[in-house]
Protein backbone atom coordinates (compact mmCIF):
# COMPACT_ATOMS: atom_id res chain seq x y z
CA UNK A 1 0.00 0.00 0.00
CA UNK A 2 0.88 3.75 -0.76
CA UNK A 3 3.14 5.03 2.30
CA UNK A 4 0.33 8.52 1.68
CA UNK A 5 -2.58 6.47 1.89
CA UNK A 6 -1.57 5.57 5.28
CA UNK A 7 -0.40 9.39 5.68
CA UNK A 8 -4.02 10.87 4.64
CA UNK A 9 -5.91 8.14 6.46
CA UNK A 10 -4.56 8.90 9.47
CA UNK A 11 -4.73 12.57 9.21
CA UNK A 12 -8.63 11.99 8.55
CA UNK A 13 -8.66 10.49 11.16
CA UNK A 14 -6.43 12.38 13.53
CA UNK A 15 -8.48 15.03 12.71
CA UNK A 16 -11.52 13.89 14.14
CA UNK A 17 -9.97 12.90 17.68
CA UNK A 18 -8.14 15.98 17.43
CA UNK A 19 -11.32 17.63 17.78
CA UNK A 20 -13.22 15.19 20.03
CA UNK A 21 -10.75 14.63 22.37
CA UNK A 22 -7.29 16.94 21.82
CA UNK A 23 -4.54 16.95 20.50
CA UNK A 24 -2.03 14.57 21.92
CA UNK A 25 -4.80 11.66 20.55
CA UNK A 26 -4.91 13.44 17.36
CA UNK A 27 -0.94 13.08 17.70
CA UNK A 28 -1.10 9.53 18.15
CA UNK A 29 -3.35 8.63 15.77
CA UNK A 30 -1.25 10.71 12.94
CA UNK A 31 2.29 9.46 13.92
CA UNK A 32 1.29 5.85 14.26
CA UNK A 33 -1.11 5.24 11.65
CA UNK A 34 0.63 7.76 8.64
CA UNK A 35 4.06 7.16 9.76
CA UNK A 36 4.21 3.05 10.98
CA UNK A 37 6.13 1.91 7.57
CA UNK A 38 9.17 4.05 8.47
CA UNK A 39 10.34 0.46 9.56
CA UNK A 40 10.71 -0.53 5.27
CA UNK A 41 12.80 2.11 4.74
CA UNK A 42 16.24 0.21 5.51
CA UNK A 43 15.15 -3.01 3.63
CA UNK A 44 13.97 -0.89 0.79
CA UNK A 45 17.51 0.84 0.31
CA UNK A 46 19.38 -2.32 1.48
CA UNK A 47 17.17 -3.69 -1.67
CA UNK A 48 17.84 -0.71 -3.98
CA UNK A 49 16.18 2.17 -3.42
CA UNK A 50 18.59 4.96 -4.11
CA UNK A 51 18.44 6.46 -0.75
CA UNK A 52 18.11 10.48 -1.67
CA UNK A 53 15.92 12.46 -0.31
CA UNK A 54 14.00 13.29 -3.38
CA UNK A 55 13.89 9.24 -4.02
CA UNK A 56 12.38 8.82 -0.53
CA UNK A 57 9.79 11.45 -1.27
CA UNK A 58 8.71 10.31 -4.60
CA UNK A 59 8.36 6.57 -3.05
CA UNK A 60 5.72 7.79 -0.62
CA UNK A 61 3.19 7.42 -3.53
CA UNK A 62 4.41 4.35 -4.59
CA UNK A 63 2.92 0.96 -4.05
CA UNK A 64 5.49 -1.85 -3.47
CA UNK A 65 4.87 -3.12 -6.80
CA UNK A 66 6.10 -0.33 -8.64
CA UNK A 67 8.79 0.50 -6.29
CA UNK A 68 9.66 -3.23 -7.69
CA UNK A 69 9.11 -1.78 -10.83
CA UNK A 70 10.83 0.98 -10.86
CA UNK A 71 14.11 0.38 -8.84
CA UNK A 72 14.62 -3.32 -9.66
CA UNK A 73 14.19 -4.99 -6.11
CA UNK A 74 12.41 -7.41 -5.07
CA UNK A 75 10.16 -7.86 -2.23
CA UNK A 76 11.32 -9.73 0.66
CA UNK A 77 11.00 -10.50 4.50
CA UNK A 78 12.45 -7.42 6.58
CA UNK A 79 15.11 -8.51 8.42
CA UNK A 80 15.06 -5.26 11.20
CA UNK A 81 13.32 -6.49 14.52
CA UNK A 82 11.03 -3.02 14.37
CA UNK A 83 8.60 -4.93 11.32
CA UNK A 84 7.55 -7.47 13.17
CA UNK A 85 7.09 -5.89 16.11
CA UNK A 86 5.57 -2.76 14.60
CA UNK A 87 3.02 -4.58 12.41
CA UNK A 88 1.13 -6.59 15.05
CA UNK A 89 -1.92 -6.40 17.41
CA UNK A 90 -0.05 -7.56 20.19
CA UNK A 91 1.92 -3.81 20.01
CA UNK A 92 -1.67 -1.98 19.36
CA UNK A 93 -2.54 -3.97 22.76
CA UNK A 94 0.80 -2.59 24.56
CA UNK A 95 -0.10 0.93 23.30
CA UNK A 96 -3.49 0.90 24.29
CA UNK A 97 -3.33 -0.90 28.16
CA UNK A 98 0.10 1.32 28.25
CA UNK A 99 -1.88 4.77 27.98
CA UNK A 100 -5.04 3.53 29.91
CA UNK A 101 -2.49 2.28 32.53
CA UNK A 102 -0.77 5.48 32.19
CA UNK A 103 -3.96 8.11 31.37
CA UNK A 104 -1.87 8.63 28.07
CA UNK A 105 -4.28 9.55 25.30
CA UNK A 106 -1.25 9.61 22.90
CA UNK A 107 -0.66 6.39 23.80
CA UNK A 108 -3.99 4.86 23.55
CA UNK A 109 -4.42 7.06 20.22
CA UNK A 110 -1.39 5.66 19.19
CA UNK A 111 -2.66 1.87 19.39
CA UNK A 112 -6.03 3.20 17.38
CA UNK A 113 -3.40 4.70 14.98
CA UNK A 114 -1.60 0.98 14.58
CA UNK A 115 -4.73 -0.94 14.04
CA UNK A 116 -5.53 1.83 11.32
CA UNK A 117 -2.46 0.65 9.46
CA UNK A 118 -2.91 -2.79 10.20
CA UNK A 119 -6.29 -3.12 8.96
CA UNK A 120 -5.46 -1.43 5.64
CA UNK A 121 -2.08 -3.60 5.35
CA UNK A 122 -4.51 -6.64 5.72
CA UNK A 123 -4.43 -7.49 1.55
CA UNK A 124 -0.35 -6.50 1.42
CA UNK A 125 0.80 -8.97 3.19
CA UNK A 126 0.55 -13.25 2.68
CA UNK A 127 -1.78 -14.76 4.78
CA UNK A 128 -4.47 -12.36 5.79
CA UNK A 129 -5.39 -11.62 9.27
CA UNK A 130 -3.75 -14.01 10.75
CA UNK A 131 -0.41 -12.61 9.67
CA UNK A 132 -1.11 -9.67 12.06
CA UNK A 133 -0.45 -11.53 15.38
CA UNK A 134 3.41 -12.17 16.21
CA UNK A 135 2.40 -15.08 18.04
CA UNK A 136 0.69 -16.59 15.34
CA UNK A 137 3.93 -15.62 13.26
CA UNK A 138 5.74 -17.50 15.29
CA UNK A 139 3.71 -20.71 15.81
CA UNK A 140 3.83 -20.82 11.76
CA UNK A 141 6.98 -19.77 10.89
CA UNK A 142 7.98 -22.58 8.43
CA UNK A 143 4.08 -22.12 6.67
CA UNK A 144 4.51 -18.16 6.71
CA UNK A 145 8.25 -18.45 5.50
CA UNK A 146 7.30 -20.56 2.62
CA UNK A 147 3.75 -18.60 1.56
CA UNK A 148 6.00 -15.29 2.03
CA UNK A 149 8.52 -16.27 -0.81
CA UNK A 150 5.39 -16.40 -3.32
CA UNK A 151 2.72 -14.01 -2.04
CA UNK A 152 0.41 -11.98 -3.58
CA UNK A 153 -2.44 -10.34 -2.05
CA UNK A 154 -5.17 -12.78 -2.53
CA UNK A 155 -2.82 -15.80 -0.53
CA UNK A 156 -4.28 -17.19 2.35
CA UNK A 157 -2.58 -19.64 4.82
Amino acid sequence: MRAITHIAASTAAAAIAGAASGSPAAAGIFLFGGFLDVDHVKHFISSGLPSSPRTLLKSIFMNEIQLEKTYSFSRGIPFSWTFPVFHCVEFVFILVVSGFLLGSSFLMAAGIGVLLHLLMDIRSYPCGIPFFSIIWRCIKKQKLMTVWQTHRSTVRC
